[in-house]
């Protein structure tokens, strides 16, 4: 009887070994599609440099800054910001140069957990331009891809004969395809 048993159970796994070992493999294919969105920028808000007194004697630059949210949705391609500011006027038709308004460095805040995009503008401390086409900030090729705050430092030279009021100008930020 003990014999007849374990030539049973001998066989049983025998049989189910040549049943576990037919079993057939087989691979299947993950797609996942992603298309580029849409790159889209926040303007950047009104700006204001600090209410100051005027002595008749040279004064150093009157600091400020301007924010411009980027979300490069994806894109490979890179992208740019561009910029044009005018003449700063008062009511009285009085005026600053527009030349005395200059960047003078840029400062990157990526959404977390991203690197950000990588500026290919080398340096700064030029006159914001008074032409449209003018890259402010430029996002080399695979880099902005998701959102990231700029946040451009300017500088505002005062001359000696600047007469007092409230001086205004609009400053005009365009997003552009490509680095």
């Amino acid at each position: 009887m003990r014999l007849t048993y374990r030539s049973l159970v001998t066989s049983a796994f025998v049989a189910g070994s040549l049943f576990l070992g037919a079993q057939a493999a087989s691979a299947a294919t993950s797609t996942a599609t992603l298309t580029a969105g849409t790159l889209t920028m926040t303007a950047p808000a009104n700006f204001s440099y600090p209410v100051t007194e005027l002595t008749g004697l040279a004064m150093p630059p009157l600091s400020s800054s301007f924010s411009v949210t980027v979300n490069g949705a994806g894109t490979k391609s890179g992208w740019n910001l561009q910029a044009s500011i005018g003449t700063l006027t008062d009511a009285a038709g009085d005026a600053i140069p527009a030349g005395g308004h200059i960047i003078h460095d840029a400062q990157i805040a990526p959404l977390a957990g991203t690197t950000g995009p990588t500026n290919t503008i080398a340096s700064y401390g030029t006159a914001i331009p008074t032409t449209s086409g003018v890259k402010i900030f430029s996002a080399a090729a695979n880099t902005g891809r998701s959102e990231s705050t700029e946040t451009f430092n300017t500088l505002l030279t005062i001359p000696l004969d600047t007469a007092e009021g409230t001086y205004t100008t609009a400053l005009t930020v365009s997003l552009v395809a490509g680095p």
